[in-house]
């Protein structure tokens, strides 16, 4: 990125932009090297705007929301991170009219948890499953996010996206390709909003299923250390990546300061200063054993973006 491309967005984003960023900063895993540029975009029309840009200039852009189920490489990103706020940290209540529930409008920069005690709130069912999910609306639809067998398609009506050449759309759930923690969008795509549908119900029995969900994750899940969650997706017909890293003996495992966590071994946490390369490693190194234990191929769920140090 030149001087001429630093000086246009410093014009257009002023203090809303950060030039060589530190991604660790930024990520739950608490690792990653510098991005050229981090925008905090605030309306529709900056967005429009940047993308037209970008797309004009060949910067890359990556959308970013709350650093979950990410792993940035040591050499950092080039091109432009994207983090949405403002507007797109509101929330939208719609009664609807028989009174059986509500429609709500969630921007993609609102984080998932906060959605879903929105909800409970409200006495709305449907969304309890992501109290203890780490990320952004945005996020969770692009990963059709789920847990304790519910996921965001189950209650999505519609999203609105802009494209890389600045069009702007909604898409209806009849057209939204779902699967198994997975959207399929046009590339480079940028969620801005999404519409859920929810039913009414008994507030009090929302209120204790939420508190057995997250008594159960803290009990399971290594929440004291930085993470970036569920590193492997569980394999179609198999038992869970859990299960099978756990079998094959890999608790414990360490590669520098990253280790496969000794409290859910689908999990690999930062005890320090661990590195993406010590990341990787480790994920390498779990693939190899799972597949020679068991025959399975252990596909990531984790995204890793850009690019590894130079040595």
């Amino acid at each position: 990125m030149n001087e001429t491309d630093k000086n246009w967005l410093t014009d257009h984003f002023s203090q809303h932009v950060l030039f060589d960023e530190p991604m660790w900063r930024h990520t739950t895993f608490r690792i990653g090297g510098p991005v050229d540029a981090m925008i905090t975009a605030r309306t529709e029309q900056e967005i429009r705007d940047l993308v037209v840009w970008a797309h004009t200039k060949g910067h890359p852009i990556m959308i970013f929301g709350a650093g979950s189920n990410l792993l940035v490489l040591d050499g950092g990103v080039r091109g432009i991170v994207l983090k949405l706020a403002d507007e797109f940290e509101a929330i939208h209540f719609m009664p609807r009219v028989n009174g059986t529930g509500a429609v709500i409008t969630a921007g993609a920069g609102v984080l998932v948890r906060q959605l879903g005690k929105y909800a409970l709130d409200r006495g709305l069912a449907g969304l309890n499953f992501t109290l203890g999910i780490p990320g952004t609306v945005g996020g969770a639809l692009r990963m059709n996010a789920g847990a304790w067998g519910e996921c965001v398609a189950d209650s999505i009506i519609s999203i609105r996206v802009i494209n890389r050449y600045g069009d702007i759309a909604d898409i209806s759930r009849d057209q939204l390709k779902f699967s198994y923690r997975r959207l399929d969008l046009e590339k480079d795509t940028i969620i801005l909003n999404g519409r859920i549908k929810l039913k009414r119900a008994d507030r009090e029995a929302l209120r204790q299923e939420a508190i057995r969900m997250q008594k159960r994750r803290r009990l399971n899940q290594p929440l004291s250390l930085p993470s970036a969650g569920s590193v492997f997706r569980n394999p179609p017909g198999q038992k869970a990546a859990g299960e099978l890293i756990d079998q094959a003996g890999l608790k414990g495992l360490r590669v520098g300061e990253a280790e496969v966590s000794t409290k859910h071994a689908n999990f690999i946490v930062n005890n320090g200063q661990a590195k993406a390369s010590d990341v990787i490693d480790l994920i390498r190194q779990i693939q190899k054993t799972v597949f020679e234990r068991f025959g399975v191929n252990l596909e990531p769920e984790v995204t890793i973006v850009g690019q590894e140090a130079h040595s």
